[in-house]
């Protein structure tokens, strides 16, 4: 079996086990179907605990809008809001901007008034259709924070600009309590020297609304086709696989492998490649610090392509974002990389299925990494002023 085929027979394996949301059995199935594939490949998989404060998403949610037309909106709970009491009648007031995971996002965020006083907020997404994200540090979880898709937060904006009042009928069954549990996965692969060594990534859990095909089973099964590929034939240096839990939950597994980690252990490592986010298409995004490492690396990256994908359009965007794993290694001074066909429009949706453009982008991913691992070497280190998580 060719490359794409197998990325897409094991990601519509890891797809039928269904949503990955961390603390629930569906991410449980899905740690039980890696140590699986991990261990068959006679690598020894080291699992670590991630405990975070519980929450539920509830079973429903509602945003409808009863003045000045009765329409029932898409939505989705923000990760940690708040429950209402019973259905909400209210109306809306803009209420600026909304930054999420550290200003990576800027959505519009309406609030619900009763009396002049804020018992919700809607949060538009800034393109395509409602997807929830976790809330910043710091946000009200005491109130319902509800997910809305781009149109209809142009809708909103256009009524109140031009004079109307603007009311909802809203819910959500939003539950807080107890500690939700899942595990990181991580595999070494030793080299054909035992010098330096390089953290491969990704996350395998997903919101509770989908089963996460693009975000990110796609860089799930990417990292499983390379810990065989080098099984087969050692990298140049020794590799750590690592199957992140609790992405979502603003960056909880990798937080706390960083976290865990002496200043030794990060030393050690020359870099991280991280890949979330494998979707369809030929536009590559790819987030690299320091600034240095970025042109080597993107120089790097478009010699590939030229050889393998001529038609693929690249974009580098330093400083890194925020938005994934990397980004806690990052801030801990490691050098490091982002991976992304970012398929925007399947992000945190039940239709984020496994299709042939995802697999074929798998396929394509795999050899850009060994090569990468092969051949890049370890960049200078910069002090991390400054950086640091924002939640």
């Amino acid at each position: 079996m060719d490359l794409r085929s197998k990325a897409l027979s094991e990601l519509r394996s890891l797809v039928e086990l269904g949503p990955r949301f961390h603390g629930t059995s569906g991410i449980s199935a899905a740690t039980d179907f890696l140590r699986g594939r991990l261990t068959a490949l006679g690598l020894d998989v080291e699992g670590h605990q991630v405990r975070t404060d519980g929450w539920d998403p509830g079973a429903t949610a509602l945003v409808e809008v009863t003045d000045p037309i009765v329409r029932q909106l898409t939505c989705w709970p923000m990760l940690w809001s708040g429950a209402s009491t019973g259905q909400i009648r209210a109306t809306l007031r803009p209420h600026g901007v909304q930054g999420l995971w550290a200003d990576s996002m800027k959505w519009h965020k309406f609030a619900a008034v009763v009396d002049g006083t804020v018992v919700a907020y809607l949060h538009a997404r800034d393109g395509g259709p409602a997807a929830p994200q976790p809330l910043p540090i710091g946000s009200d979880e005491s109130v319902p924070h509800l997910a809305i898709g781009r149109i209809d937060g142009l809708q909103i904006s256009e009524w109140l600009a031009d004079g109307h009042e603007v009311s909802v009928r809203l819910s959500a069954e939003c539950a807080h309590g107890g500690q939700a549990v899942s595990e990181n996965l991580t595999v070494t692969i030793p080299g054909r020297t035992d010098t330096g060594g390089v953290l491969v990534c990704g996350h395998y859990d997903t919101f509770w609304n989908t089963p996460g095909a693009y975000d990110n089973g796609s860089g799930t099964i990417a990292l499983l086709l390379l810990a065989e590929q080098w099984m087969q034939q050692p990298p140049a240096r020794p590799v750590t696989i690592t199957f992140f839990t609790a992405e979502e939950w603003h960056l909880a597994g990798s937080r706390s492998m960083v976290a865990a980690a002496s200043d030794e252990d990060l030393d050690r490592l020359d870099y991280v490649i991280n890949l979330d986010g494998l979707g369809r298409g030929d536009f590559l995004e790819v987030f690299i610090g320091p600034e240095a490492f970025e042109e080597t690396v993107v120089d790097r990256v478009r010699a590939f392509a030229g050889s393998t994908r001529e038609r693929l359009e690249i974009i580098s965007r330093f400083p890194p974002t925020y938005g994934t794993d990397h980004a806690a290694f990052y801030a801990a001074g490691v050098p490091s990389m982002h991976f992304t066909f970012n398929d925007l429009h399947r992000l945190h949706q039940p239709d984020d299925l496994p299709n042939d453009g995802i697999a074929a982008n798998i396929a394509w991913t795999v050899p850009l990494v060994q090569e990468l691992v092969e051949t890049l070497e370890r960049p200078s280190r910069t002090p991390a002023r400054g950086i640091s998580l924002p939640f």
